[in-house]
């Protein structure tokens, strides 16, 4: 059917499926004759809003032939894609608390079935998606967060911050900073007071012999007062 659609014969739509694998644009289960065309759900035809999904689900459920790596990456797609676009909807929109459920039971049921071998399909699609998504994912699907995070020293590997992740950063920056000044104010107020009383002491010290109370009554007694008091 797809040679005839395609007006091809079957032999060169052989070598052109080939080269479509080769090049990364579908996955091919020729046991089955399930095609997957990688990226499909990312595009204009793929599901926005809920209802759709749910569909989506449904149709994938039901594909109990299809190829285990095949199905998992169809999965790993449709979550990302989903979450994706389901940021730009209303913060209150009603669909979102259904999208978050449908997929939350849908992909523990993937996992369940699969184990790591999907969880490590679903990480991979994840490490192209803006950092809001994978946040969103680990809230769905919580045992993402048990994969290790990609290495801060491969920049072609890091998510980049979205915009609110930039600004609570710079938020939590400003009070570590506010917190140290307002510790270093303190102990240069703590030793200002004692370089003070330091001063004060000295000044005191030397200024005991400007301050003396005068001479002793032993001193006022003695021959010597006594003599040149009498002039002689």
């Amino acid at each position: 059917m797809w040679a005839h659609d395609a007006q091809m014969d079957v032999p060169d739509l052989k070598s052109a499926i080939a080269e479509l694998v080769q090049a990364g644009l579908i996955d091919y289960d020729e046991d089955e004759q399930f095609v997957r065309i990688n990226g499909w759900f990312h595009k204009r035809s793929g599901p926005d809003n809920p209802n759709r999904v749910d569909s989506v689900i449904a149709d994938l459920c039901s594909m109990d032939c299809i190829e285990d790596e095949m199905l998992c990456k169809a999965v790993s797609e449709l979550a990302v894609a989903s979450v994706k676009r389901s940021l730009r909807w209303k913060e209150d929109a009603p669909g979102r608390a259904q999208l978050y459920g449908s997929l939350k039971a849908f992909l523990a049921e993937v996992y369940q079935d699969h184990g790591d071998a999907f969880l490590a399909l679903l990480s991979a699609e994840l490490s192209d998606a803006p950092a809001t998504v994978s946040l969103e994912m680990k809230v769905i699907f919580p045992v993402l967060n048990a994969v290790q995070e990609p290495s801060e020293g491969k920049g072609s590997e890091r998510v980049t911050p979205t915009l609110r992740e930039h600004e609570t950063r710079r938020r939590r920056d400003l009070d570590e900073t506010n917190t140290k000044k307002n510790k270093d104010e303190k102990k240069t107020a703590h030793f200002s007071d004692g370089d003070e009383l330091l001063a004060l002491g000295q000044a005191s010290v030397s200024e005991l012999p400007r301050r003396g109370v005068g001479p002793t009554v032993a001193t006022l007694q003695s021959r010597l007062v006594q003599q040149a008091r009498s002039g002689t």
